[in-house]
């Protein structure tokens, strides 16, 4: 404390009397060195900046003058280094380099030109990047190689200067003993080692940029040297003498692709790899890029790279065949990278074709890429904004295209014409043969085809097709998903007005609704619908009879019967008696054995089979409640397995399924089945009530494995965290819930413990938030709470849980004293007045300390009160 005591006063000395000081410069020096020691243990380089500056202004002999500028510079180039990403913190501090060199000329350094020549370089690509997306634009490119030319061979001497220094230092610092000298300046030197690997990462992208700007010859020596700073950069420099080839010996896992700055270099060589004609070595790169400790976002972003590389070399042909392999893979899940690579195609292609007809096929695959991944309207604005007029063809989404276009230009015009010449271009493109492949964007244009029917009043159809675009949609687009199965019910509920048995089918999508998606707005509104269908509908009695008199040779059998199945369920939960209930349950059981003797599922429609697979898991849970004979439990979910095995994972009848089959492993006590089933639930139907029983029993299991044993592992505790968190949503994880629920607040409970095990203190004080408030005074949540505040340093929000403690506590209890350590230490930080005043009273009372092992921390907080 007196150190920094004398550094303030320094400072506040040299700004009232900045030109003059009194005492010997040795003396200014050592208090220099001290102060400066002092910060640098800390790492607080601004204030070793602000420090340096103060003690420039003092007379000071001039070769520590010199040695001060050429720290000060260090330090400012290590400071727009660490902050060169972030754009604020950037234009400060080249605010106040220009300030300082303005003052100081001498004190520029190859190593702070090397950062301040970032800022031109930036501004720079920027313009590349422009006029590389729009080679009308000649302003951008003449930017790009006013400041390319100037910075290029800038940085290539800088990178040269500097690695020759590194070089030199470590040769110097081998020779020096062990010590705290030696160890300053091997920092030093790693700080300088730093600024070589940017200007050999600058200069090297500056050169690549001057090749394409200027428009030279592919295997320019600017390409040459793009390639060599590159590899210099990430250590892959070729050996002519090595037997083994560089890419044999490159480990991606040593060479430090977590950071963004290094795994963009490596983009960088492939790039100028391609334009050196090496395409295999090219390659190479990215499969290092792809294979190593890379970020998820920068992978992501690698095939775009990769045929942009292509592309501003003019390898127009090898571009479009590595797309074509690319975006053939597509299926429906989307990123940016993947969006920007076949923006890139489109763009590219359709602005070209006029000049080179071939990229035409290029700007229809960017088209194709966008629609996979349900970008239809971006395709779109592409289409119209290069006057695009899609021929007839048998392909997907083309067809899908060509419909989607038509359908925004009749919801301009609302005109029935227009509805139907969509209609029937999404009918056709639904019975392409991609469209049984990619289920995503199969239900994405049943989606649109729904709104045609939907506006053309043909609601029988908008209400099937938006039902069946609902399994594709609900894992890629749950928002649309759900506004499909409210549409689903609005149809059938029109359709209900004059035809009552379309009563019971909405009722049916609401209820799948509620299940999907519990917790949208749709949901909330599901129950009071569902009542005024039923209300509508009159007697379920009736109903039922008028179900069961429907004939096989009615075209809507099938669909009939499963919503007898679905009534005759929801009368058995609703009957009065056991007896009722069972003779329920045996004419529901009757319906289904007619159903799988009708049933052909070599040629049945998917649908269909969904629908049997339901029922037959609605007798399987009858059986399991003994209203069926109980051997009908396995058998039952034996057989769904047969049928649903059949059907797209993407099936609502694979949750109903995993759930039944999981309920009879625990029965049986199949330990593995349990786990395979429960593993299945919690990956595929969040949100659900299956989801809840899925996470009880998985929470159970991860607190058998914590408890076995006394150091669980990380990945066993985040689970365990992840479990419990999801498992609240179902609970509630407010205090009302928590008063509410037994089981809401032992997860609560649970799932703080797991964030404290894994030192996720924010998370851990939300939940023990939630039990205070539900339980103001219960000993064990004001414990861990104030535990928890105090690791977040909410000292005062600590010490009210603590006094609560020690008001309630045994005096001298173990207890106790942990909460008077925990008091005192708080206090120390917000109050040290109050904490002498609370340490005197306990030493009055407690001579002895207290007890282990509050003892000795007691005694380690008291020292740091008493200074």
């Amino acid at each position: 404390m007196v150190l920094v005591g004398l550094a303030l006063g320094s400072l506040a000395q040299a700004q009232s009397v900045p030109f003059h000081d009194p005492r010997d410069p040795q003396r200014m020096l050592e208090e220099y060195h001290r102060v400066d020691q002092y910060l640098s243990k800390l790492k607080l380089t601004d204030q070793r900046i602000l420090l340096i500056e103060r003690y420039l202004l003092r007379p000071i002999p001039p070769k520590q003058r010199e040695k001060l500028l050429e720290t000060v510079s260090r330090l400012y180039a290590t400071q727009l280094m660490n902050y060169a990403d972030d754009a604020a913190r950037s234009k400060y501090y080249l605010e106040q380099v220009d300030e300082f060199l303005g003052a100081n000329p001498q004190a520029d350094t190859p190593e702070l030109q090397v950062m301040l020549l970032q800022a031109d370089y930036n501004r720079a690509e920027s313009a590349a990047s422009r006029w590389l997306n729009d080679p009308s634009d000649e302003e951008s490119k003449k930017i790009a190689h006013d400041i390319l030319s100037h910075i290029a061979p800038q940085l290539v001497e800088f990178h040269r200067m500097l690695a020759k220094r590194v070089d030199a230092e470590y040769e110097q610092i081998d020779h020096l003993v062990p010590g705290p000298r030696r160890d300053e300046r091997e920092q030093e030197n790693q700080q300088l080692e730093a600024v070589v690997g940017r200007a050999a990462f600058f200069g090297a992208w500056s050169n690549y940029y001057l090749v394409l700007v200027d428009e030279l010859p592919p295997k320019s020596p600017q390409t040459k040297i793009a390639i060599d700073l590159f590899r210099q950069l990430l250590n892959l420099v070729e050996d002519p003498q090595a037997t083994t080839a560089w890419h044999e010996q490159a480990d991606a896992n040593r060479m430090g692709l977590q950071q963004e700055w290094r795994a963009r270099a490596l983009i960088g060589l492939a790039l100028a790899e391609i334009l050196d004609n090496d395409l295999p070595d090219a390659r190479r790169c990215f499969t290092l890029l792809k294979s190593g400790p890379t970020s998820a976002a920068i992978i992501d972003q690698s095939d775009y790279w990769y045929v942009r590389g292509l592309l501003n070399a003019h390898k127009e042909e090898q571009a479009l065949e590595i797309a074509k392999s690319i975006v053939e893979g597509y299926q429906g899940a989307t990123s940016p990278g993947k969006t920007s690579l076949c923006v890139l195609l489109a763009d590219t292609g359709l602005r070209g074709q006029e000049n080179n007809p071939q990229l035409y096929e290029m700007g229809v695959l960017g088209l194709v890429g966008l629609a996979k991944l349900g970008h239809h309207s971006a395709a779109i604005q592409l289409m119209d904004k290069y006057h695009v007029e899609l021929e007839e063809t048998p392909n997907f989404y083309m067809l899908w295209l060509i419909g989607q276009h038509k359908f925004a230009e009749a919801e301009k015009t609302m005109s029935e014409a227009e509805y139907r010449l969509a209609q029937a271009e999404l009918t056709k493109a639904l019975a392409a043969p991609e469209a049984k492949d990619d289920l995503f964007s199969a239900s994405e244009c049943r989606y649109t085809l729904a709104w045609c029917f939907y506006r053309l009043g043909e609601y029988l159809e908008a209400g099937q097709s938006f039902q069946n675009a609902v399994v594709g949609l609900r894992g890629p687009n749950p928002g649309k998903a759900a506004e499909a199965a409210w549409m689903s019910f609005i149809s059938y509920q029109t359709l209900a007005k004059d035809q009552p048995q379309f009563g019971l089918r909405a009722i049916e999508v609401l209820e799948d609704l509620k299940r999907a998606f519990p917790e949208h707005a749709y949901a909330q509104k599901a129950d009071y619908f569902i009542a005024k269908l039923q209300q509508s509908r009159g007697s379920m009695t009736s109903s039922i009879r008028q179900l069961q008199s429907i004939q096989p040779s009615d075209a809507n059998f099938w669909s009939a019967k499963f919503d007898l199945c679905n009534l005759l369920r929801q009368k058995i939960d609703q009957a009065a008696s056991e007896e009722e209930k069972k003779e329920l349950a045996r004419q529901l059981q009757a319906v289904v054995a007619d159903l799988q003797t009708r049933l052909q599922p070599d040629s049945a429609p998917p649908e269909q089979i969904s629908g049997v697979v339901r029922c037959l898991l609605n007798v399987a849970d009858l059986a399991r409640k003994d209203l069926l004979d109980s051997s009908l439990f396995s058998r039952s979910i034996s057989e769904a397995k047969e049928l649903v095995e059949r059907l797209p994972q993407e099936d609502r009848a694979w949750v109903d399924y995993h759930y039944q089959a999981l309920l009879l492993a625990r029965e049986q006590k199949q330990t593995g089945e349990v786990t395979e089933h429960t593993k299945w639930l919690l990956d595929n139907a969040p949100g659900t009530p299956y989801e809840q029983t899925a996470l009880i029993i998985r929470a159970l299991e991860i607190d058998r494995l914590v408890a076995a044993t006394n150091s669980p592992g990380q990945e066993l505790l985040a689970e365990g965290f992840t479990i419990y968190k999801r498992l609240l949503k179902h609970l509630g994880s407010t205090s009302g819930a928590i008063q509410q629920s037994k089981n809401a607040k032992v997860a609560c409970s649970k799932a703080a413990e797991f964030a404290e095990k894994l030192g996720k203190w924010n998370d851990a004080a939300t939940y023990l938030r939630a039990l205070i408030e539900a339980y103001p005074t219960e000993q064990e949540y004001l414990q861990r709470l104030g535990r928890v505040e105090f690791k977040l340093g909410n000292y005062t929000t600590a010490v009210d849980k603590w006094r609560t403690l020690l008001v309630g506590l045994d005096k001298g209890s173990e207890d106790w004293f942990e909460a008077k350590y925990y008091q005192l230490a708080c206090l120390q930080q917000i109050d040290p007045a109050q904490a002498k005043a609370v340490l005197e009273q306990f030493q009055l009372l407690h001579p002895d300390w207290g007890l282990a092992p509050w003892r000795d921390k007691i005694k380690a907080v008291a020292q740091q009160i008493s200074g």
